[in-house]
């Protein structure tokens, strides 16, 4: 079935008007915490109907995680490509959300303890889908016997947001374009690979 130009505009107008309620609730959050994080401010900063925000997200964490992952952009895609190229997808996007949301990562993680419901939100609509990509790419390593026997692959891919989370509350600088290159192959290939069988002694 094809779009036309109208559903195209449709879409496009849609698309356009969740940018900016993504935008109005990062706003809205950041200049309170998530208790008092609602439906109302959010809709007004964006400029719409409060029933569309409603209708959409009747639930407010899932409004704010859903922002929280358009602001982390597309899921990476594995097709195939090597560990290295793999992982430095992943860290390249993390890297690239903390350079710009920093602040706004390390605050949505700060208060998942105090607040189940964005916890579940969380765990649902951002982290299980990034593992589930991630599983895809460490279960082609294994089936190439690149990992190591004793490596944990997702206490391993744990330390990038981390290290990140931790280097945006202490305010150290924002990741630079190389960083996500230096994570990759001097922490996490080192403690993922096999060594070559010439290394052994």
């Amino acid at each position: 079935m094809h779009q036309t130009t109208s559903d195209a505009a449709v879409a496009t107008a849609g698309t356009e008007e969740a940018g900016s309620i993504y935008a109005a609730a990062i706003a809205v959050f950041m200049q309170r915490s998530f208790r008092d994080f609602g439906h109302a401010e959010v809709a007004e900063r964006a400029g719409v109907d409060m029933t569309t925000v409603m209708r959409r997200w009747p639930n407010k964490a899932e409004l704010l995680i859903d922002a929280l992952a358009d602001a982390a952009g597309p899921l990476p895609v594995y097709h195939g490509a090597s560990l290295r190229d793999g992982l430095l997808e992943v860290v390249t996007k993390l890297a690239d959300l903390y350079a710009t949301h920093g602040d706004l990562m390390a605050a949505v993680l700060y208060q998942l303890r105090e607040h189940p419901d964005l916890d579940r939100a969380f765990r649902e609509r951002y982290l299980l889908p990034r593992l589930a990509c991630a599983r895809k790419l460490f279960g082609a390593a294994v089936l190439r016997e690149q990992l190591r026997p004793d490596a944990d692959p997702r206490l391993i891919l744990s330390l990038v947001p981390a290290l990140m989370t931790y280097r945006t509350l202490v305010h150290d600088p924002a990741p630079d374009p190389g960083t996500a290159e230096r994570l990759v192959d001097l922490i996490m290939l080192p403690l993922l690979l096999r060594e070559p069988s010439g290394a052994r002694g």
